[in-house]
Formats: structure tokens, C-alpha cells, sequence
């Protein structure tokens, strides 16, 4: 690990909706996630493919228990897409000592910036304020969930070149949170960042992943990218809990990673607090966690250092 805030190392309830979202009606149940444990060879696919044919009816049902977006909002949004040469993002991060980037998960581009605020507003009622704040949009709005999760590589990809961009510039902190496959992304952003950046911090929120994918591939060698990794999971997420997980693996966002993935990683168990997989965004305590995290760490914030110019040059 670089030295904290370093990035010239040696090294190289909301309305979003997720792939077993909450009933849309009464006649609409979500699979147990004991669905997942019939046998090794079961898998969040198969439960998926089950509940296909009521996933593009889902998009609007948890409307009605979000905050009210601000009228203005203190959030930039970028946003980023496939477009005829590929991935990319239609603007920068802004330059400042202290950013914050959000990056939310299935159907959430909709409500993307309501979703940035409601989570930072938890966070900067436990003290810490960024000088910026962005969202990070992605078209997440599509019935194929399967593509939606591929895509969230891209979307890291993306993101990591705006970080060593931003940091190239003389840009100071980063904090990338993410919820659901928003949580996959902030982690496909660390593995993807080239050899001499480090982020400050990366919080997947009720990721949508299995815990094995930090122990080991895809992402483990990408913690390294960070200087610190918190995962915040509650056992009440029964959304992740079913569709990801099972006999010899467990659901990230639900149950955390069944390993010790890196000295800079910590598994948070918010189960206490949280209640289901939506309460991650805009959670007293999952925001006050954040900042105490932030605060009385030693990732940026005053550590400037004469090595903190970005990456190879």
C-alpha cells in the first residue's frame, strides 16, 4: 500500500431498482433467498431467469418512499455511455481537495442525483462536507439485468480514467461510494486504475456481488488501488441476499466477504440499522460511518505529501 493520500505509488430509501427488487404488488413475491442454496449449482441467473417476466414492471414501485430531491441540487451529474467508439464520459471530475462521486446501480440513472443527495446529505450530517459533489449516470434502465452487470466494468473503466485525469490535474481526495451494482462499479473503478494511483476511499453499499469476488478475482488485486475499502453490508438485504451468494460463497451486500481480502478492507455490518436493500441510501448510520471514517483516518484530508501529483510523469 502507498502511504495514505498518495497516488504515485509503486504498485499498480431511494428508487433504484436491483435484480429481485421488492414486491411491486401482492401478487408480485420476491424469491426466498433460500432459492439460492437448492443445490451448488444454482446461481443468481437462475433465480433471475425466474422472475424475468415481472422485471420490466419494477422500475417505479419504490417511488414512493424517497426523500424529495432539492430543488437545486448541490450534485453534478456526468454521465457516461456507449457510444459509437466506445465507453466514455461526457465531462470531468471538478478540481478540488475533497470530492465525492456517487455511482448508483440497476434502474437508478432515473433518480441518480436524488440518490447522490440523499446519501451525502447522511454523510455530511456526520461531519465531513466535500468541496465537490458528482454523480456518476450510467444507462443502468434496462430489463437485462445480466448486460447491466457486464456493463458495470465498463462503467469502473470509465470512471478510472477520470480519477488519474483528476488526479493528473491536481486534484487532492477521492470518495467513491456505490449502491448495488453502483457497488461493483466503485470496485471495477479501483481494479481498473493504472499502476501509481490510489483512491482514498471506495464504499459499496448493499453490493450487488459475491463475496468471493473480492477474496479473489476479479477484484482482490484492485484493493490495493485504495487506500481504504469499506463494504457495507446488512443481513436484512434480501434482494442481494437472494440473487447472490449461496452454498460455498456469500452475498456481498448481504453478508460480506467470507475472507480477509486486504489489510486496507473492512467489512461493516450495518444489519442493526439497515433494513432492506434500499435504506443503504440515505441511512443515518451508514452516512455517519462514512464521515467518522473519512475523519479519523489517515486516507487524504491534510496528508498531502510530496509524492501526491498523480501517476507516471
Amino acid at each position: 500500500m502507498a502511504p495514505p493520500n498518495s497516488h504515485n505509488t509503486n504498485e499498480s430509501e431511494s428508487t433504484e431498482q436491483e435484480p429481485v427488487q421488492e414486491p411491486a404488488n401482492d401478487s408480485t413475491t420476491e424469491p426466498s433467498p433460500s432459492t439460492t442454496a437448492s443445490s451448488p449449482s444454482t446461481t443468481r441467473r437462475s433465480i433471475l431467469a425466474a422472475s424475468g417476466a415481472t422485471v420490466a414492471g419494477l422500475a417505479g414501485t419504490a417511488a414512493a418512499s424517497t426523500s424529495d430531491t432539492a430543488l437545486f441540487s448541490d450534485v453534478d451529474t456526468i454521465e457516461i455511455d456507449d457510444g459509437f467508439f466506445g465507453w466514455s464520459a461526457d465531462g470531468s471530475l471538478p478540481i478540488a481537495d475533497d470530492v465525492y462521486v456517487f455511482i448508483h446501480g440497476w434502474f437508478g440513472d432515473s433518480t441518480a442525483e436524488s440518490q447522490a443527495e440523499d446519501v451525502l446529505d447522511t454523510i455530511e450530517d456526520g461531519g465531513y462536507e466535500p468541496d465537490e459533489a458528482v454523480v456518476l449516470e450510467w444507462p443502468a434502465s434496462t430489463v437485462n439485468y445480466f448486460g447491466a452487470e457486464s456493463d458495470t466494468e465498463d462503467v469502473g473503466e470509465v470512471a478510472a480514467e477520470l480519477a488519474e485525469e483528476f488526479y493528473d490535474d491536481g486534484g487532492g481526495n477521492l470518495r467513491f461510494v456505490g449502491h448495488s451494482l453502483g457497488g461493483r462499479c466503485v470496485l471495477w473503478t479501483a481494479t481498473k486504475l493504472s499502476s501509481g494511483y490510489e483512491l482514498e476511499t471506495v464504499a459499496p453499499l448493499g453490493a450487488a456481488a459475491d463475496g468471493s469476488e473480492v477474496c479473489g478475482e476479479p477484484w482482490n488485486d484492485g484493493l490495493e488501488n485504495a487506500c481504504e475499502v469499506r463494504n457495507y453490508h446488512s443481513e436484512n438485504d434480501s434482494t442481494v441476499g437472494a440473487a447472490y451468494g449461496g452454498l460455498f460463497d456469500t452475498a456481498l451486500g448481504n453478508e460480506g466477504a467470507d475472507c480477509d481480502p486486504a489489510p486496507n478492507y473492512t467489512d461493516v455490518d450495518v444489519t442493526d440499522d439497515v433494513s432492506s436493500h434500499m435504506d443503504f441510501l440515505g441511512n443515518e448510520a451508514v452516512g455517519a460511518d462514512i464521515a467518522d471514517a473519512i475523519l479519523d483516518g489517515d486516507c487524504g484530508d491534510g496528508g498531502d505529501d510530496d509524492d501526491d501529483d498523480g501517476g507516471w510523469w
